[in-house]
């Protein structure tokens, strides 16, 4: 049997939810590799490689070139094939990330650092790597709500993640076509996360989500996780942007 390998980008500590999917793909059996953002970053994400047994880790600031060019070459200095790619990293963890402005505010460099980081990424990793890809390999994108909400002083974050979400689609086309691909995005509700604390108050964001939800619970990382994998393995899907958010999506508010 070939051996399984699956790139992780976007885990920050052991609270990410990429942190979540990464487990999960791992116990799905699959050889795990994995970025970390900067050196503030790495020391947390070396301990989930530790417990994980993630094979390697590689610097990734999505805005430098350098970084993707490198991990870029080593994959295929060393002959490694990919079998999937999770992307989720997202412009509001981001270092320096100008948030809390009123959209009016933001300013072009600011938008396109969003974009870039964001969505952009998603393309620009996968372009670069389609060579390292197996021909029926998948990729999932970590997208949130945001893309389809108006939410105070963040929404370049909204529109990184819409963004996002229309490059899914993209994206399934054209590897789908030109190399068999799966392309899928999975849209959580919330979960606690360093990302979520940037929003407001954890707990009352959970709170309201909870008391939202006809289930009148929480998303739990692992379901997302399960879903991930799900997803990634599934050979009959692609394009698609699925919500998990224990039916918050269907309420009325």
């Amino acid at each position: 049997m070939t051996d399984k390998n699956a790139l992780i980008i976007g885990i920050r500590n052991t609270e990410s939810l990429c942190t979540s999917i990464a487990a999960e793909v791992k116990k799905a059996g699959y050889t795990l590799y994995a970025t970390y953002q900067d050196e503030d970053t790495r020391e947390h994400v070396e301990r989930v490689a530790e417990d994980l047994g993630i094979r390697r880790l590689f610097k990734y600031d999505a805005r430098k070139d350098e970084d993707l060019d490198a991990f870029v070459a080593a994959f295929k200095a060393e002959g490694v094939k990919l079998d999937a790619l999770v992307h989720g990293i997202s412009y509001s963890t981001a270092s320096g990330a100008k948030l809390n402005l009123p959209l009016v505010q933001v300013e072009w460099g600011e938008f396109t650092d969003a974009i870039r980081v964001g969505a952009f990424s998603l393309v620009e990793v996968s372009g670069r790597l389609l060579d390292v890809f197996r021909e029926d390999a998948s990729i999932l994108a970590v997208s949130l709500r945001w893309g389809r909400v108006a939410v105070p002083n963040f929404n370049v974050v909204c529109a990184a993640k819409a963004a996002l979400e229309s490059m899914v689609r993209g994206l399934a086309q054209s590897l789908g076509k030109a190399r068999k691909m799966k392309v899928n995005g999975i849209s959580p509700g919330f979960v606690p996360t360093y990302s979520l604390a940037k929003v407001g108050n954890t707990l009352e964001l959970l709170e309201k989500a909870r008391d939202a939800s006809p289930l009148k619970t929480n998303v739990r990382k692992e379901d997302v996780a399960s879903l991930s994998v799900s997803l990634l393995e599934n050979n009959s899907i692609s394009g698609m942007v699925y919500t998990i958010d224990c039916g918050v999506e269907i309420m009325e508010r």
